[in-house]
């Protein structure tokens, strides 16, 4: 499928009136392309004078299937606590029903937007073009800033849980300096994989995300086997303990979180405007069926849901089969932190060469090689969240909810805008059929998540105005850019 030199629509799309909630325009009647507003960085991505046109779209169907699965989730580790804090019930209820209004919505936008505008950056170019440059460079930013804290955390997770189990693989306790070492070793190695370009890192998260799934399979069966004598019990009523329900709302919204980051790298996605909507729906499903069925094979295991907390799964993976599964999945925990990280980088460099190339920071940034990789941008990213990861910002998290949730925001808004102002642009596909059905997708992530930060800034307000002041510097940013920087208007 080839693109117009001047149109974000697939060339040889002919448009229809969608129906119903989700669906696609796949009429290939005759060509058409029509004019989108597009930015100048878009259309004419900067590369290195020296280097050869850039290679075919390198990720397929199932290789945007693995990034979205670590860019959103990596597995069920991490909802031990919302379990624990909650119980059975309604820890499953919130597992079932998050999907529902907030990750259903937000897949469903950014596969209507996607398609429309696949372009480098995402999301910074669907709130530009909607919106206007000032919001779509808050969107860049905020989104940028959100990384630092973010990103930093997976490489930390994963020295932790290597200083867990390093007695149980040498007989010896993990060294300062050697958890230090292996932290950094894990973001460097990332940068190498994701500087080979988007196929191999492609490739990599689905050979990971095989690695970090089979040994739940091994659990689920073993868990129905040797099912607890009173494994009902763990569906009793438990209670609640004051901001429960804000802490375990916030943990699931975190892990269903990030479907839109899969847009930054969309010129390198085949097919985009069938691609997106495929692969996030895909996704979503394989995400949710990698949350609800190990929840109820421990539930099965142990129902005492006063057990249930960080990295309980390998506890439970020990009364499932032994030490051996155990010890597979607190390994495969480890790689599946480090394949979000390097799955997430893919993203996170699109975003300072899109800010560069608008001119808001050095225009270095924004240059390529032959593979479509950054690698300025690459390695100044690397830089950062080592810094970063050495820092301990982890605490810094209600911040880093904050950023996401203003940028998301944004996100919608744009959604809305475009369908205002292009109604009858072509879209591959829409996410909502009416206006009133679009608004209420929009409405329904947007009310989740207010609540989530709501019950943050109660829980943590100090930080809550570190986000709040990190928000603020966007606009000081955005003038301070306008007057000094080549500032090029989408």
């Amino acid at each position: 499928m080839k693109y117009g030199p001047s149109c974000a629509i697939p060339c040889g799309y002919q448009p229809r009136v969608n129906r119903g909630l989700g669906t696609w325009d796949t009429g290939l009647a005759y060509p058409v392309c029509i004019a989108l507003p597009l930015p100048t960085s878009a259309s004419a991505p900067a590369r290195d004078s020296s280097s050869p046109p850039p290679a075919r779209a390198a990720i397929g169907f199932w290789g945007l299937v693995a990034l979205t699965f670590f860019t959103v989730s990596g597995g069920a580790y991490g909802l031990e606590p919302v379990i624990g804090g909650v119980g059975a019930v309604a820890g499953l209820a919130l597992i079932l029903l998050t999907p529902v209004f907030w990750s259903l919505p937000t897949a469903l936008a950014v596969g209507e937007m996607s398609a429309m505008y696949p372009l480098r950056g995402g999301y910074f170019h669907w709130v530009r073009i909607a919106l206007g440059d000032f919001w779509g460079f808050l969107e860049g930013w905020w989104s940028w800033m959100f990384t630092f804290v973010d990103m930093a955390l997976y490489p930390v997770l994963c020295g932790d849980i290597l200083a867990q189990i390093w007695p149980l693989l040498t007989g010896h306790v993990l060294a300062p300096a050697a958890r230090i070492g292996f932290i950094l070793g894990f973001i460097w190695l990332a940068a190498l994989i994701n500087a080979a370009g988007a196929r191999w890192v492609a490739s990599y998260s689905l050979f990971a995300m095989a690695l970090v799934l089979a040994p739940f399979v091994a659990f689920i069966l073993a868990a129905w086997l040797r099912a607890h004598p009173h494994a009902g019990a763990g569906f009793a009523p438990v209670k609640i303990v004051q901001g429960g329900w804000g802490l375990a709302l916030a943990a699931v919204l975190w892990n269903y979180t990030g479907w839109d980051n899969v847009a930054t790298f969309a010129p390198q996605v085949r097919c985009p405007g069938r691609t997106y909507p495929r692969a996030l729906l895909a996704t979503l499903a394989l995400i949710v069926v990698a949350y609800v069925v190990p929840v109820l094979a421990g539930l099965h295991l142990n129902p005492v849901t006063a057990d249930w907390s960080d990295g309980y799964f390998v506890r439970l993976g020990a009364l499932a089969w032994g030490p051996w599964l155990s010890l597979t999945m607190a390994i495969t925990a480890v790689l599946s932190a480090w394949a979000q990280y390097t799955s997430q980088v893919l993203y996170v460099m699109q975003l300072p060469v899109e800010l560069a190339a608008a001119g808001f920071l050095p225009q270095i940034l924004a240059r390529t090689d032959a593979r479509e990789v950054p690698w300025r941008a690459l390695w100044l990213s690397t830089v950062l969240y080592s810094l970063f990861a050495l820092a301990s910002f982890g605490r810094l998290l209600v911040a880093d909810l904050l950023l996401y949730f203003a940028g998301l925001s944004l996100e919608f808004l744009a959604l809305l805008a475009l369908r205002r102002n292009l109604p009858h642009a072509p879209r591959p596909f829409r996410a909502a059929r009416t206006w009133p059905g679009l608004v209420l997708l929009c409405l329904s992530p947007l009310l989740m998540g207010g609540i989530s930060v709501y019950f943050s800034a109660r829980h943590s307000p100090a930080f809550a105005a570190i986000g709040v002041a990190l928000l603020g510097t966007g606009p000081v940013w955005y003038f301070l850019a306008r007057r000094r920087a080549k500032f090029i208007p989408a």
